[in-house]
């Protein structure tokens, strides 16, 4: 085993620990008592959460194969279905929520191997997508919660945070998705800097051309947003479900969109495998903080979201067993990244 062979190992161990140990944490602190699960379960919710979550696989699927035939990528449903499920699966494996995307473009990468930028743009634009219809719906709901946001230092530190966030996605976007930005940022000292005379220069502008192309099926994009729109609402009935069953009451719906996408980003950094300690540590913050009293809602739902996830990524990894290499033509030569 090589050097980095051992170094990856051991930040993927470490960080297992680290994931059990904020468990354990908050087991003993009584944030997580997972004798409530016994409480909650019924068939009638359990069949609600494993439909959200298969809905949201579904839906982020296909978002993400409009994404790559906007690059002129030829795919089909029954091609990245099975890959967004590999994904599930592998985010369990890999630290961070985002960490089946690795192995997601692999595969993709391996299926296709002259299309390499489109692969990885497509996963990228993706994943920025979703996290910005996350922010996006946290700085809306900002507002209708904002006499209980200006009483707390702490949520008012989030709102400064999401804003930040907000914005430099707006600018992103605009960089990337406007002619005339972008036309100007290429002419600029700064671009000419950037994509000119930095090391790996040609790369990055390639890449940013390839980000750009999309301002040509601006349909893609849009239908992409209001996807995510459709995932988000999704992921806030699951947390509601758990709430009514677990006899919250209380909460104003549009918390839930304020505290919900909050979470749901910092589940996805690249901390523990399928945010595992981390999610669960994130939302009793943040629903503790908003409710000014220690409540269980937040790991509880977090816990229960993992535990369906793991179920259907069950199936990813049926797809990733029975998985055949595909016959790649000696001419194929993939394209330098």
């Amino acid at each position: 085993m090589t050097k980095s062979s051992i170094k990856n190992v051991t930040k993927t161990v470490l960080k297992i620990l680290f994931a059990v140990a904020l468990i354990y944490w908050m087991i003993r602190k009584g944030a997580l008592d997972l004798n409530v699960f016994k409480e909650i379960a019924s068939v009638p919710l359990i069949a609600f959460c494993l439909g959200c979550v298969l809905l949201q696989v579904v839906i982020n699927n296909y978002r993400w194969l409009i994404l790559l035939r906007a690059q002129n990528f030829e795919s089909s449903v029954g091609r990245t279905l099975p890959l967004s499920f590999i994904s599930l699966f592998f985010s369990f494996v890999m630290p961070g929520g985002v960490g089946g995307d690795v192995m997601k473009g692999y595969y993709l990468l391996q299926d296709h191997p002259k299309q390499k930028f489109a692969a990885v743009i497509s996963i990228f634009m993706d994943r920025m997508v979703g996290f910005f219809v996350m922010v996006a719906t946290t700085f809306f709901a900002l507002f209708f919660n904002w006499n209980d946001v200006s009483h707390s230092r702490e949520l008012q530190s989030v709102a400064v945070a999401v804003t930040l966030l907000f914005t430099a996605f707006i600018v992103f976007f605009s960089l990337s998705l406007s002619r005339r930005i972008s036309q100007r940022v290429l002419d600029s000292w700064i671009g000419r800097l950037i994509f000119e005379r930095m090391p790996g220069a040609a790369k990055l502008r390639r890449i940013y051309e390839n980000v750009h192309a999309y301002r040509n099926k601006p349909s893609a994009f849009f239908i992409a947003i209001a996807l995510s729109v459709v995932n988000q609402l999704l992921i806030v009935a699951f947390i509601v479900a758990i709430a009514n069953a677990m006899g919250v009451e209380g909460i104003p719906l549009m918390v839930y969109f304020f505290l919900v996408p909050v979470g749901i980003v910092v589940l996805a950094l690249p901390i523990s495998p399928a945010g595992i300690g981390v999610g669960q540590a994130a939302f009793y913050f943040l629903f503790s903080l908003y409710l000014g009293k220690s409540s269980q809602l937040g790991p509880t739902a977090v816990t229960a979201m993992q535990i369906i996830n793991f179920a259907w990524g069950l199936v990813g990894a049926y797809f990733y067993l029975h998985r055949k290499r595909p016959d790649v033509p000696a001419d194929a030569v993939p394209e330098g990244l």
